[in-house]
């Protein structure tokens, strides 16, 4: 169940404005050894999802057991892995890799898709102020359900360059993706709430 509701809606808008996505290098290159996210076949998460309304309030929770699978395929310059998340965020027929340098994520949404796009940068160039969609990257490490965390914020604008969309990436490297949330524009107030997550329980590598 791949997130894209609301990016049907600004797709549009976001390709017109910036064909690929900018990311801001707020996180003075930080250097990691441990992958990102370990892909081999075999290795499983174990998150749970959690949706919840305009008001706040927890709608729906689930458990959600995603796997790298053994196959893969080859896309800009990367291998991407196959990875299964049919109730989860990136579905079933996903596809994720790391760059060379072991300091970006990007995903594949199927084997269909015309090309990949950035998920997570732990460093790159700054975006300008009229970008519509950005990608930053922050310093310090976070703690998310006792895992030591890089954190990504991805936001979108709307052509008067309010932020009418949003996304919280953390990472732990050795340890893989630990949790996703979801920001949208509450119809209530207005403004964005946190309408999904998704966080690690458990994971066990091959």
């Amino acid at each position: 169940m791949a997130r894209f509701y609301l990016f049907s809606i600004l797709f549009f808008l976001s390709f017109m404005e910036a064909c690929t996505k900018t990311v801001a290098d707020n996180s003075a290159g930080n250097i990691v050894t441990a992958p990102l996210w370990p892909m081999k076949a075999g290795n499983s998460w174990v998150y749970t999802d959690s949706i919840f309304t305009a008001d706040g309030e927890l709608s729906t929770s689930y458990a959600d057991s995603t796997f790298i699978s053994n196959k893969t395929a080859s896309a800009d310059g990367k291998t991407f892995y196959a990875y299964n998340d049919s109730l989860g965020w990136f579905g079933a027929s996903g596809y994720v890799a790391a760059d060379a340098t072991n300091s970006s994520l990007y995903v594949l949404d199927s084997l269909n898709a015309g090309s990949s796009y950035l998920i997570f940068s732990l460093s790159a160039p700054t975006p300008s102020a009229t970008d519509y969609d950005a990608l930053y990257s922050f310093t310090n490490t976070f703690t998310v359900n006792g895992y030591s965390c890089y954190k990504n914020l991805e936001q979108e604008k709307d052509e008067n360059g309010n932020v009418v969309y949003a996304n919280v990436y953390y990472v732990s490297p050795g340890v893989g993706l630990v949790r996703i949330e979801e920001y949208s524009i509450s119809p209530n107030t207005n403004s964005l709430f946190m309408d999904y997550s998704q966080t690690l329980r458990s994971f066990n590598l091959k």
